[in-house]
């Protein structure tokens, strides 16, 4: 007999993202099942519900927090809800998987943790593409120095965002809404950064012209520079063609991880090809096809379960911290600074 808890999980907003990274990853789990879902109309609610199998339909996001029968809460919100339905979830009680970034300015992310402390449930930000042992082997690489020394990392996300597909009042369109590309974005490239060789660079940049939709950020580079000579750059945009890729280049040797999102679709494998530059020969790192969201839920399982330490909200608050100095340098130097241009490649480029 299995007397293994099930978690059920709330669902707060009819987003496009969530039957990827909820309801069909709760599927293949156990230790889940997808229990309600809420959104400011309760008849899209349940033409949501009805759509993707879900049982109940709350009339509002707070009678769902207050449904005893709720133990985590999914939270797909606009970025600049985060912080206030976090805050609402852990006074109620319950448990949070919320999407990056956990909110917009680092001190929020310090009062998120203190009350999670103090009210004894666990916040998980989903960032998914943590939850998979590639990047814990590119780590090992680089501690391991088995192509020599990292020279440099760069990082591009970029996907094209045509008004026409949103409403005018969406988020991404909105700069104090948390709107543009590097805030939506850049959270997937500090992760990696913070997890490979840590967020504790000398000196960050950020350059965007805004020239978005009311200021938005649509092109976004980024840079910091680390003891020693490391460099870490990203281009972030959505105006350029789909693109998620890391390349590193080490003494012996350039490392790309193409299309790293492609495991949030599914069952996915992940491809890392190491070019050597003084054999001029070329292998491959394959990992079996795996899916990040539900690599997730399993490690959020494991920590509801207590078998398994939760990720500490500090590392978020470190990429929420670097974020907002970013964002504010490139908010401070771009008028009259002429955009830079972008290499050729595609790939990103120095930030001047």
């Amino acid at each position: 007999m299995n007397t293994q808890k099930q978690y059920k999980i709330g669902i707060l907003g009819c987003s496009t993202i969530a039957p990827f990274s909820i309801i069909n990853p709760v599927r293949e789990l156990d230790q889940f099942v997808t229990y309600g879902v809420a959104s400011r109309d309760v008849d899209r609610s349940a033409a949501y519900a009805l759509k993707h199998q879900i049982p109940h339909v709350f009339e509002s996001y707070d009678k769902l927090l207050a449904s005893p029968d709720i133990d985590v809460v999914y939270i797909p919100l606009s970025n600049f809800l985060h912080k206030e339905w976090t805050l609402k979830a852990i006074e109620a009680g319950k448990h949070v998987l919320i999407e990056k970034p956990i909110a917009l300015h680092a001190d929020e992310v310090l009062f998120i943790n203190e009350r999670a402390r103090q009210q004894g449930v666990h916040v998980l930000e989903a960032l998914m593409v943590q939850h998979h042992s590639w990047q814990q082997d590119i780590t090992d690489m680089i501690r391991a120095e088995t192509y020599g020394k990292l020279k440099k990392i760069k990082t591009r996300i970029s996907f094209e965002i045509l008004q026409s597909n949103y409403s005018a009042d969406n988020y991404r369109f909105k700069p104090e809404y948390g709107g543009g590309c590097f805030i939506d974005e850049c959270s997937y490239w500090l992760q990696f950064i913070q997890k490979v060789i840590g967020l504790t660079p000398q000196t960050l940049d950020g350059f965007s012209t805004f020239s978005g939709i009311n200021q938005c950020d649509w092109t976004f580079h980024a840079a910091l520079q680390y003891e020693g000579g490391v460099e870490a750059e990203f281009l972030g945009s959505f105006e350029m063609p789909n693109n998620a890729t890391h390349w590193l280049e080490f003494e012996r040797a350039k490392v790309r991880i193409s299309g790293f999102f492609k495991p949030c679709y599914g069952d996915y494998k992940i491809i890392i090809q190491v070019e050597h530059t003084e054999e001029g020969t070329t292998d491959k790192l394959v990992y079996s096809p795996q899916n990040y969201y539900v690599n997730q839920l399993r490690f959020l399982a494991e920590v509801l379960g207590g078998t398994r330490e939760n990720i500490p909200l500090s590392e978020s608050y470190e990429r929420v911290a670097t974020m907002n100095t970013i964002y504010e340098i490139a908010r401070k130097k771009h008028a009259g600074q002429p955009p830079l241009e972008d290499r050729a490649d595609g790939e990103a480029v120095n930030v001047g």
